[in-house]
């Protein structure tokens, strides 16, 4: 693992564990998604970050984003597809369902809108799935979404700033498989309920990850916020009649940390392991480096490096503790925890010192208290040289699922986006940039985590 400086190795080295880890490796191929089928000349589309999930008995799904080209403004989203797919290998846009778009209106006051629709996370049971007693799951063939539409106004381009007031909301999405046809159904339009709301919480937002299953609920990783401010936790979701929803909200980080995009797995043992990205209130043990270039007066930013956390939850117990916690462990930017198909847990998220250039898996050790070293799953600027236009190139939002394809195989899966930096400026898209779904492998015996026949 290349190091930048003796402050970086000592920041990222970690403990080695007394048993071996048992991911092998990650595959790195080309992206699988790149254009969706409605893109036009006129308004050029992009596909980037993806997170997967099973639809079926040997069949998973990516619900994957939709990003808006060729505008000079970070973060233009456009909403999400559903791809379904029995084999990484073929993983295509053809089939591609869009079950979210970006929406215009005038308000009130005569003044024209744009609702930006970010990615759909949510939960979902197979079809066919079974519950752990081998009788049918009461929910199979059906699960929901959840995305941030932040409306804004916009300017005489019909394009928006980050810098307006801007009005926040949730929306949810009923979702169904029926084998041929994925489906989805917005709920309440959010007038009425700008959130999902559980008791004094709102669900703010998902998080990095698809919900897993938890009996006939689904628990997910979201922020909410109580009127006391945003917190992290997981959201139990139960189906009453042809609806999910929310029932239930379990606050994870301290309060007053600022951390956001959390992620949720269950362990081998049935514990809960919880990770979520960065820190806005607590950086003891964040490493940074500053520099100064010769006498200049500026002092620059150079090196910074948040913690990796991890919090479990054991089976049964009422309880979150820090089971883990490595200072200056990755480079800022979004992190997850996800598992190889033999359940071995691992986290995904940028090299120390790499900016986002580098993507690495860190899987846990076999005590889940420190990080194993870390397999590189996509060095951009190694393998694509510099990205276009003098920028960096943003690989990131790494996703995880296991899932069981068309070979009757468990799969554990990555997915993540390759994205030119030069994008947010304007720039069109590099020949590289678009979705990417690689497989964790592992060498031990499979660890579904769905029932079926």
């Amino acid at each position: 693992m290349p190091r930048l400086s003796v402050l970086i190795a000592l920041a990222a080295c970690v403990l080695a564990s007394p048993v071996a880890a048992q991911i092998t490796g990650v595959t790195a191929g080309a992206a699988r998604l790149v254009t969706p089928p409605d893109s036009t000349e006129e308004a050029v589309l992009a596909y980037g970050l993806g997170f997967p999930f099973q639809v079926a008995p040997e069949r998973a799904a990516l619900f994957c984003n939709v990003r808006i080209e060729g505008v000079a403004v970070s973060d233009f989203e456009n909403g999400t597809d559903v791809i379904v797919f029995d084999d990484l290998a073929t993983v295509s846009a053809d089939n591609a369902v869009a079950i979210s778009r970006n929406e215009r209106s005038t308000d009130a006051d005569g003044n024209e809108r744009i609702t930006l629709k970010f990615p759909v996370i949510g939960g979902f049971v197979p079809l066919g799935a079974l519950r752990a007693d081998g009788t049918p799951h009461p929910h199979a063939g059906t699960g929901f979404g959840l995305c941030q539409a932040i409306s804004f106004p916009t300017d005489e381009n019909g394009h928006f700033s980050w810098g307006t007031k801007n009005i926040h909301r949730c929306e949810v999405h009923q979702l169904s498989y029926d084998g041929d046809r994925f489906e989805a159904v917005r709920s309440a339009s959010g007038l009425e309920q700008a959130h999902p709301v559980v008791g004094v919480w709102q669900i703010i937002s998902p998080g990095i990850k698809n919900a897993i299953p938890d009996g006939d609920d689904m628990l997910m990783a979201v922020t909410a916020n109580d009127g006391g401010g945003q917190l992290t936790g997981v959201a139990r979701w139960a189906r009453a009649g042809d609806t999910w929803q929310p029932v239930d909200f379990s606050p994870v980080t301290p309060r007053g940390q600022g951390w956001a995009e959390p992620s949720l797995i269950r362990d081998t043992d049935g514990a809960l392991l919880f990770s979520a990205r960065g820190s806005g209130g607590d950086r003891l043990s964040e490493v940074r480096v500053w520099r100064r270039q010769g006498d200049g007066p500026q002092w620059h930013l150079v090196v910074s490096t948040p913690d990796v956390r991890v919090w479990q939850k054991k089976a049964e117990g009422p309880e979150w503790g820090l089971a883990l916690s490595v200072p200056g462990g990755h480079n800022p930017g979004p992190i997850s925890i996800g598992r190889a198909a033999d359940g071995t847990p691992w986290i995904g998220a940028n090299q120390p010192g790499s900016g986002r250039q580098t993507l690495c898996i860190w899987p846990l050790n076999a005590e889940r208290i420190d990080l194993e070293e870390p397999l590189v799953a996509r060095a951009a600027r190694d393998e694509f040289g510099p990205a276009p236009d003098s920028g960096a190139w943003m690989v990131d939002h790494p996703s995880g699922a296991v899932v069981r394809l068309a070979d009757g195989r468990w799969h554990g899966v990555v997915a993540y986006r390759v994205l030119g930096n030069a994008e947010h400026k304007g720039a069109g898209p590099a020949a590289q940039s678009g979705c990417y779904v690689e497989e964790v492998r592992s060498s031990g015996p499979a660890v579904p985590p769905w029932r079926f026949e």
